[in-house]
């Protein structure tokens, strides 16, 4: 007979049991869970036997047998084998004190009572009844298939779309050249090993996947389990056959000549971002990135991410299943009572009790879904001992083609009330620099004394906090750290550590500021560390925002032109290099106004409280200065012919404004475009590049040769140009108003971020006195953005693995083929007749009348008379 007929005491027994099963479940599943979340710490504290990492994996081997034996505890109370059942109940619960925790050992003990209260109501001549425990659904037909399907592609166009902002960077950069698959593999990289736990959109994303899949599923428990789990094997599925794809096609001479990262790349976000930022504090910590310890911790943590990955898919599948049983049995109740006729009965009679069981599952399920909140308190920081004078230049240069470029230097400062100052963290240090780089294309080289490559420069697009240092790690890591806690206070921003890497005798760290912290913003506390009367209140950033800038303060040798030439000292100092765009054309009389370049109001006072305070325009050679300011003794400005610098001290005299009159053959105004278009879209569409030359200009210029290398040899494999080769074209003469094209087309082949070669002109102009002057102009480097969806992506990878990749197929079609035929099985199958342990009655005996409840026995226990 069914459970559901048995006696109200064996009903209750059972029940226990089944919670008893649960609970003792949902502790392994947790303790499991603990373990998984700390193993970097669990497995060596394992090996070193220590208590709380041996008491886990005790508990958690322990919750699972308990629970296993507490399933044939039930069989064995539908069964009616109670003598059996209790001894192995009272054993369960002691194994449950023992090695499973006291909650199970509890419940154990409760349900031997309720054994125990079933043996003393049952009578000797009780019939041999075996209660048949219910089934649980199967849930919809194909419902693991299509769970299955659904929670994948969700995971993988989510993924798609919802990619951090780092790994995005690093994918659209490097994707052009490793290939398609190389999205595909950081996605499934980012899916996979990312800390859930530190990532909330990544815990949402797998919760509500798993959660759909099993609803989908429906039916048991294990069901949503097996979605959850097949999902997240897919996912890694998916990876190993992109860097298996990678591997077969790309060799060690393409990572050799990579192109220049795509403008707004930040290593900073690449680096603090998911995956990135549980390895590299690992590889910081440790002595040397090989060494066995820090080898063991990073796959411990890649473990560790991937096994909660795992845990939140599975758990949340599981939860769905709860979820699924509850509305379920709340719909059959909910129908039954719809169809039911419900008698006039009596108002004393019992009425039908509240789905307990329903409400219940509901419960549990809602509760996987709870977020939990976590909290994390700001660390304190000290301030810093004080520091000493300084010296301000601020340099304004002209190249051939008239465009001005400006760079304001100071050294030697005092920052000591910013909480910034030369303390015993500084003695190994040999640089520690703030950086703001707003896309500035130039090199900081070696006349500024930071000689820090322009491909460097390009890895910063968000403003960050340099150190390097020589000596032991050990030691000066913390040096290092002490010294961004003194940036921080005196910028007034939290720093974190992106990363560190050994560079000679060195180590170089990297530190990043809130990701919520702009270009603007940064240069706006940079200034404010500054001095309140130097040239630093002739900048406003507000004015910069749409030029190439880069900005640094900090500890650095920083060297000065004349007069201010003197041996550079250990010592903080501020740069800001600006360029500013072409505003000179041809020869003849030109105007320059600082105050018009720079956008400021007020005068040019220098500061009393510096040693010098200087302002000098650089000329090209051969410029012709006339009508010069202030010719009075001592001269001030003065004209340095051999240097071709004019320079103001403006200490002496103050200004409101420093502008000079001068001739100069600059460039005439021919002006090169590299253009793309469309300049985006999906991949293997056709882009049309266009270089376009044209003179705006009322001279002719003659001998112009237009080069335009089309794109780096890197991106070969992925982007087809026809026609392919170096694109060319000479012309004698090119006058006014001429237009010359060259065009060509582009295709993609991967997604990501393709960074074009710039379009190059030479060309000779003959000036009204004669010289013949040879110009060179180049165009910034354009970009290709292709794109494509997850689909695309995992059907590239399928494609381009064959064979090894139908082995995908085998789930994808044997699935459906197995449910169909257990469909037919169960169709096919006749239905088995109830067994009932009694005797037969003979044909036309009319049935024995029913027994009458005694003092002694329940009116709901059968009498040994009723059949």
């Amino acid at each position: 007979m069914a459970l559901k007929d048995a006696p109200v005491q064996i009903r209750r027994a059972a029940t226990v049991a089944q919670i008893s099963i649960s609970i003792t479940r949902a502790l392994g599943i947790l303790f499991t869970t603990l373990i998984i979340a700390t193993l970097p710490t669990w497995v060596p504290g394992l090996l070193a036997y220590q208590t709380i990492p041996v008491a886990l994996l005790v508990l958690a081997i322990g919750s699972v047998i308990v629970s296993r034996k507490g399933s044939r505890i039930r069989e064995e109370i539908a069964e009616r084998q109670f003598e059996k059942v209790r001894r192995s109940t009272f054993a369960t619960a002691i194994l449950g004190f023992i090695i499973g925790g006291i909650i199970p050992g509890l419940l154990y003990i409760y349900l031997y009572t309720r054994i125990g209260n079933v043996m003393v109501k049952q009578t000797p001549d009780d019939p041999r009844t075996v209660y048949l425990l219910p089934h649980p659904s199967e849930g919809i037909f194909l419902g693991r298939y299509l769970g299955w399907i659904g929670a994948y592609l969700l995971v993988l166009y989510i993924g798609y779309t919802q990619l951090s902002p780092g790994l995005r960077e690093v994918s659209d950069w490097l994707s052009p050249v490793l290939g398609v698959h190389f999205n595909t593999m950081i996605i499934a990289l980012f899916l996979v090993f990312t800390n859930p736990l530190t990532y909330p959109p990544l815990l949402y994303l797998w919760t509500f996947a798993g959660f759909l899949g099993g609803l989908i599923a429906g039916g048991k428990i294990r069901r949503g389990f097996l979605v959850g789990m097949t999902v997240y094997l897919s996912t890694l599925g998916a990876l190993g056959l992109a860097a298996l794809a990678i591997y077969q096609n790309v060799n060690l001479s393409t990572l050799s000549s990579l192109p220049p990262p795509p403008p707004g790349f930040s290593i900073i976000s690449a680096t603090s971002g998911p995956v990135a930022g549980d390895i590299i504090p690992i590889l910081i910590q440790g002595a040397s990135p090989t060494t066995q310890m820090v080898i063991q911790d990073v796959i411990l943590t890649m473990i560790r991410n991937a096994g909660l990955v795992f845990a939140v898919a599975t758990i949340s599948g599981r939860a769905a299943s709860l979820f699924w049983q509850g509305d379920v049995f709340i719909l059959k109740t909910f129908w039954k009572t719809i169809k039911t006729r419900k008698p006039n009965l009596p108002q004393t009679t019992r009425t039908r009790a509240i789905p307990k069981k329903g409400i219940l599952l509901l419960a549990l399920a809602i509760l996987f879904l709870i977020p939990t909140q976590h909290t994390t308190q700001p660390s304190t920081i000290t301030q810093a001992p004080p520091g000493g004078p300084y010296q301000q230049n601020l340099a304004i240069g002209l190249d051939m083609l008239g465009a001005p470029n400006a760079s304001l230097r100071m050294t030697n400062l005092d920052l000591s009330s910013k909480g910034l100052v030369l303390d015993n963290n500084y003695a190994g240090n040999n640089l520690s620099l703030f950086i703001i780089n707003n896309n500035y294309s130039q090199s900081l080289g070696t006349s500024s004394g930071l000689g820090i490559p322009s491909f460097i420069l390009g890895l910063f697009s968000q403003p960050a906090l340099i150190t390097f240092y020589t000596g032991d790690p050990a030691t000066t890591r913390g040096e290092s750290d002490n010294v961004a806690a003194q940036f921080a206070q005196a910028l007034g921003v939290g720093f974190t550590k992106a990363f560190a890497i050994p560079s000679g005798q060195g180590t170089v760290t990297i530190y990043a500021p809130n990701p919520e912290l702009t270009n603007n913003d940064a240069l706006t506390r940079v200034l404010g560390l500054l001095p309140g009367s130097s040239f630093s209140t002739l900048i406003k950033p507000a004015n910069l925002q749409t030029l190439q800038y880069l900005a640094a303060v900090g500890l650095a040798s920083i060297s000065l032109p004349a007069p201010l030439t003197q041996t550079p000292t250990q010592a903080f100092s501020f740069i800001l290099n600006t360029q500013f765009a072409r505003q000179f054309y041809k020869a003849g009389q030109h105007y320059l106004s600082l105050k018009t370049l720079f956008g400021f109001q007020t005068g040019i006072v220098g500061d009393t409280n510096s040693n010098a305070s200087i302002v000098s325009i650089s000329f090209q050679r051969g410029t012709v200065l006339y009508s010069p300011l202030g010719q009075v003794p001592p001269s001030n400005p003065i004209y340095d012919n051999f240097t071709s610098t004019y320079i103001y001290n403006a200490t002496i005299t103050p200004r409101s404004d420093f502008a000079a009159n001068f001739t100069y053959p600059f460039a005439p105004n021919i002006t090169i475009h590299k253009t793309v278009n469309p300049p985006s879209g999906p991949l293997g569409t056709a882009h049309n590049i266009v270089v376009m030359i044209q003179n705006f200009d009322n001279v002719t210029v003659t001998n112009l040769n237009v080069t335009d290398d089309e794109a780096p040899s890197s991106y070969q494999k992925t982007l087809q140009i026809s026609p392919s080769g170096v694109q060319t074209g000479q012309f004698a003469n090119f006058p006014p108003s001429q237009t010359q094209f060259l065009s060509y087309t582009a295709t993609t082949k991967s997604s990501g971020t393709y960074v074009l070669s710039p379009a190059i002109i030479e060309f000779v102009w003959e000036a009204p006195n004669g010289t013949r002057v040879r110009y060179t102009v180049a165009t910034d480097n354009p970009l290709i953005s292709s794109s494509s969806g997850p689909w695309t992506q995992f059907t590239r990878t399928f494609t381009d693995l064959q064979p090894y990749s139908y082995l995908l197929l085998l789930p994808l079609l044997l699935t459906p083929i197995i449910e169909t035929l257990k469909l037919l099985g169960r169709h096919r199958k006749r239905k088995p007749e109830p067994w009932v342990s009694a005797p037969m009655r003979p044909q036309n005996t009319p049935p024995p009348p029913p027994a009458q409840a005694g003092p002694d026995k329940p009116a709901d226990m059968p009498s040994s008379k009723n059949p």
